[in-house]
């Protein structure tokens, strides 16, 4: 009887099937542990608290933005825009002044664009609905097709939840 023939002898790839075994327990292991861990962080607090932080800051910005660009072509609807973005004593004085504003850009045919350069929420408050931030930016103004001149600002701005929105209640200049 030929020695390599005997039922004890073990295959040439004996190592194989535990290995195959092993590796197949270490992917459920990982999966499972990625699985939990994605379970876990998609509960966090924390990531809501975040994707709440970046929607206030992007309603600043844009309030930031609405308030300070307007288009003789196009005056009333820019400024409708820009109340939109408003609430508190801001929209109020912004509602007072609207025909003045819509006149003085109608005469002069002044088109300005605001461009948010950049900005920080500074304070979050969600469960009293306030936020505040600092943003700098820039207005280009155009006057009757002339020139445009580019002037530098920075402003500390605080926002307001109404109606699960975000919206711009004071805006004031501070220091560059």
């Amino acid at each position: 009887m030929n020695t390599t023939d005997s039922p004890t002898t073990r295959p040439a790839r004996w190592w194989t099937v535990p290995t195959a075994a092993a590796l197949l327990a270490l992917s459920v292991l990982a999966a499972g542990w990625f699985g939990v861990s994605w379970a876990l962080a998609a509960h966090d607090s924390s990531v809501e608290l975040a994707a709440t932080r970046d929607r206030v800051l992007r309603a600043g910005r844009q309030a930031v933005i609405n308030y300070n660009s307007i288009d003789h072509n196009r005056a009333r609807q820019d400024m409708d825009r820009a109340l939109r973005g408003t609430t508190g004593p801001l929209r109020d004085v912004l509602e007072n002044s609207r025909e003045q504003r819509v006149g003085q850009i109608t005469e002069k045919k002044a088109v300005m664009r605001a461009k948010v350069l950049d900005s920080a929420l500074t304070e979050l408050n969600v469960r009293a609905g306030k936020a505040r931030m600092i943003a700098g930016y820039t207005i280009t103004r155009t006057v009757d097709g002339g020139k445009p001149s580019t002037s530098r600002w920075r402003v500390r701005v605080e926002l307001t939840r109404t109606d699960q929105k975000w919206k711009m209640s004071r805006m004031t200049p501070t220091a560059l």
